[in-house]
């Protein structure tokens, strides 16, 4: 096709995309009655043209077209970017809160990569495989030739699909003293939340991210602590968590608040803007609560702790968080692939904005000089700590 027709073609295809978007909302509709850039859409065309006729490695069209649909979404911001097949499966996975697998994670090795967890019970945890065990072969593929995320979606599949991994015998041993092992995929379940029960009766709860199943979670961890005795402290870590689905950190949220704005939302369309109440059941509303946060805490993290703040429910622990105050929306679109796109902000109960600030905390990490004199390992975490004596100190009248 020489390089006139292909113009054509290209702008042909952009109107009628364009002018068959019919279930767009009115916003949309008006933005999408501006003249199109027919200088801007020709001039897509000729860079399409000529990399497919002299780029010096022949290009299939899916993968350049596919290139410039993720190079529009990425010009946005940081956070809007086009699913692929692959991707989209993984990001339900992870709002999910399971996916179809054999329950292990890893870290790069010299060899290959290193088993640094497993998931009890789940497929590796039944074939015996263990922690610090360096997997060499993934389906006979050496995994030093290829990336790291390509090495994890050669561990996913669907649900009773058989997955062959090399085992290297021992770490420091050469390539050829290695055993297969056969396993079959499952769907493995993502527990978000962690506990522990605390001396003094302190509950613990660290939450890794928040997915859909995170606000039951919650609630099983709470009552767990609660079975030797009435629960009134807790400590909530979000420290290292990058967020999740948020409505699931307004559920939380709305278990300790029985009044109020717990966030409201500010964007171009409708749907976008939101006020999100809380209700009036609040089955935490007396307890005494330390949030921990650090600089990695971000999204549906600073969503809870803002509401708890504002609300003045907990005492928030910590370094001032991340700062992503944004609500990207996952659209669906053709061929199980997705569009995960900033449609709104977010505000705290208060108004405050938390794009590129992030929540405050009341009290900074001050770690120098504390000592761990209870009988609980995991306090030994000094941070964890600081929380612990803290909320020791804490009493509501």
């Amino acid at each position: 096709m020489n390089l006139q027709k292909l113009v054509s073609l290209v702008t042909a295809i952009t109107l009628l995309v364009c002018s068959g978007t019919s279930s767009a909302s009115p916003e949309t509709e008006s933005n999408s009655k501006q003249p199109l850039p027919l200088e801007e859409l020709r001039s897509f065309s000729e860079v399409f043209y000529y990399v497919k006729s002299t780029y010096v490695d022949e290009v299939d069209d899916k993968t350049l077209i596919n290139a410039a649909i993720r190079g529009m979404v990425d010009s946005l911001d940081s956070h809007s970017r086009y699913l692929d097949p692959s991707a989209f499966a993984n990001f339900t996975a992870d709002n999910e809160g399971e996916y179809a697998g054999i329950g292990l994670s890893f870290n790069d090795h010299d060899n290959g990569i290193q088993i640094s967890s497993i998931v009890p019970t789940g497929p590796a945890d039944r074939a015996e495989l263990t922690i610090g065990m360096v997997v060499s072969r993934i389906n006979n593929i050496d995994i030093k030739q290829i990336s790291t995320e390509d090495a994890y979606k050669l561990l996913y599949g669907k649900a009773n699909s058989q997955l062959k991994l090399t085992i290297l015998d021992d770490s420091k041993t050469k390539e050829s003293s290695t055993k297969d092992y056969l396993l079959t995929r499952e769907i493995i379940q993502l527990p978000s939340i962690s506990h522990e029960l605390l001396p003094g009766n302190v509950g613990y709860l660290a939450i890794s991210q928040f997915t859909k199943k995170s606000p039951v979670e919650f609630i099983q961890a709470v009552n767990s602590m609660s079975s030797d005795g009435p629960l009134n402290k807790l400590i909530i870590d979000l420290r290292n968590n990058p967020g999740g689905v948020l409505e699931s950190a307004i559920e939380i949220s709305d278990l300790f608040i029985d009044s109020g704005i717990l966030l409201t939302s500010a964007g171009r369309t409708v749907d976008a803007n939101e006020i999100f109440r809380a209700s009036s059941i609040a089955p935490y509303l007396n307890f005494d609560v330390v949030v921990m946060m650090n600089e990695n805490s971000a999204s549906s993290s600073e969503i809870l702790a803002a509401a708890l703040q504002d609300h003045q429910k907990a005492t928030i622990l910590g370094d001032i968080s991340y700062g992503k105050g944004s609500i990207q929306s996952i659209i669906f679109l053709r061929r199980e692939t997705g569009l995960k796109i900033t449609t709104a902000k977010y505000y705290s109960p208060k108004g405050n904005r938390i794009q590129d600030i992030g929540i405050k905390p009341d009290v900074m990490f001050k770690t120098a000089g504390l000592e761990n004199n209870q009988n609980s390992e995991v306090l030994n975490d000094l941070e964890l700590l600081q929380a612990y004596q803290l909320l020791s100190k804490t009493s509501k009248k």
